[in-house]
């Protein structure tokens, strides 16, 4: 039979571990909503060139570098986070979309993000209409391909 003492330290053992558990799933949580909502951000404020590019607005240099800067400041609030850390490729009570090669193929993963950096780099160098339109399709091309082969559909 065990003894108190020994069942005791078992007990509390059992409940660090599981609160470890736990606390580890909410830091996931944090993460997966973190990045979530940096996405949803970042979305956002593409809108304005998005509608350029459809034509659906005129095209405006200071719309364009508002919305570059917007998009540069989504990365500014989350720069702290490790966004796809290891740890939270599964949340406790949030949903992730990340597929699992994030974190399987993290070189791939890495390239797509340098992708993303060079085609948001030339669309900021641009100076006029022509030079916009030559560029953003880089960066949906870039958005694209990160989602395809590292994002899951939802549903």
């Amino acid at each position: 039979m065990l003894s108190k003492k020994l069942f005791k330290s078992i007990s509390a053992g059992a409940l660090v571990l599981s609160l470890g558990i736990t606390l580890a799933y909410a830091a996931a949580d944090d993460v997966i909503k973190a990045r979530q909502n940096w996405m949803k951000e970042r979305a956002k404020a593409l809108g304005p060139m998005v509608a350029i590019m459809k034509g659906e607005a005129p095209y405006d240099a200071a719309a364009v570098k508002a919305s570059l800067d917007a998009v540069n400041a989504t990365w500014e609030a989350v720069k702290d986070i490790e966004l796809f850390a290891p740890d939270s490729a599964k949340g406790e009570t949030v949903e992730t979309f990340a597929k699992a090669e994030i974190w399987s193929d993290p070189e791939g993963f890495k390239a797509a993000g340098e992708a993303m950096e060079k085609a948001f780099s030339n669309l900021a160098a641009t100076t006029d209409e022509a030079g916009f339109k030559a560029a953003f399709p880089a960066v949906g091309a870039a958005c694209g391909g990160c989602h395809e082969k590292f994002r899951r559909p939802k549903g």
